[in-house]
C-alpha cells in the first residue's frame, strides 16, 4: 500500500510543474516585495509578479470561457502557494476558486473580469477579504483602517501568513515564495485511487495530505 508521501509525490509529479517555478511576488535582489497602490483610498498593497498574474489569468480564463459556452468541462481553479526545500515542493497554502457563484448558476465573482480587474482575482486580489489585500494590510500595517467594514479580526489568519513568510517588521521574504494554479477539469484525478475527483474533494484531500506531511509549514487552518 502506498504511503501518504508516495501519494502526494505522485500527484505533484503529475499535475504541478515546478522545474521553472513562478514567483508569487515582485521582489528585488534581497527578496523585498515591491508595493503598488490600490483602491479609492490609494492604500499600499504587495505587488504580485507579472508571471504569477499571467499564469492565474490564463487558468482562470479557461473556466470563464467554459462557463460562457456552457461546456461544463471545468469546475474552477485549484491553486497552491509553496516554497522549495532543495528539490522538494513544500506547500504553504492550498485553496480553490470555484466556477459558480452562490446560486450555483452564475459565474463566481472571484473569476469575473479576471483578465482586467485585480480586486478579487480568483481569491488572490488586492481588495480586502482577498489574500493579497488582507496580507498587505498586516504586512504594511493598515489592518486597523476604520473605513473598512470587517466581520472578523483582520489579523489572525493573515498575521500567521505574515509571521511565516516575512522577516519581522518588513516586507522582505524569509525565502522565495512560488505559486501554481490549474483550471480543474471534471475528468482530472485526485491524489487517491486515480478516480475523477471534484474540485471540492480535491482541495479537501490535498489539504489533509499536506497537513499530515508538512504540519509545521502548511498555513491552512480550514480543512487541515
Amino acid at each position: 500500500m502506498a504511503s501518504k508521501e508516495d501519494v502526494w509525490n505522485q500527484w505533484i509529479d503529475e499535475y504541478v510543474s515546478y522545474d521553472q517555478p513562478i514567483p508569487l511576488y515582485d521582489t528585488d535582489a534581497e527578496g523585498t516585495v515591491s508595493v503598488k497602490r490600490h483602491g479609492r483610498d490609494n492604500r499600499p498593497v504587495l505587488r504580485r509578479s507579472r508571471q504569477m498574474e499571467s499564469h492565474l489569468r490564463t487558468e482562470g480564463w479557461k473556466v470563464v470561457e467554459d462557463w460562457k459556452d456552457s461546456d461544463d468541462n471545468y469546475e474552477g481553479v485549484i491553486y497552491m502557494m509553496y516554497t522549495l526545500d532543495g528539490d522538494t515542493l513544500v506547500p504553504r497554502y492550498i485553496g480553490k476558486a470555484g466556477k459558480y457563484g452562490r446560486d450555483d448558476e452564475g459565474l463566481s465573482a472571484n473569476l469575473q473580469n479576471i483578465r482586467t480587474n485585480n480586486t478579487k482575482f480568483a481569491r488572490w486580489g488586492d481588495g480586502y477579504a482577498y489574500h493579497i489585500g488582507e496580507l498587505s494590510a498586516v504586512v504594511l500595517n493598515h489592518q486597523d483602517d476604520e473605513s473598512v467594514n470587517r466581520d472578523r479580526d483582520p489579523k489572525g489568519k493573515y498575521q500567521k501568513w505574515a509571521d511565516a513568510l516575512f522577516v519581522p517588521d518588513s516586507r522582505t521574504l524569509r525565502e522565495e515564495i512560488y505559486f501554481w494554479a490549474r483550471a480543474w477539469q471534471i475528468e482530472d484525478t485526485g491524489p487517491f485511487y486515480g478516480f475523477e475527483t471534484s474540485l471540492e474533494a480535491l482541495e479537501y484531500n490535498l489539504i489533509n495530505l499536506a497537513s499530515d506531511l508538512f504540519p509545521d509549514r502548511l498555513l491552512n487552518s480550514e480543512g487541515a
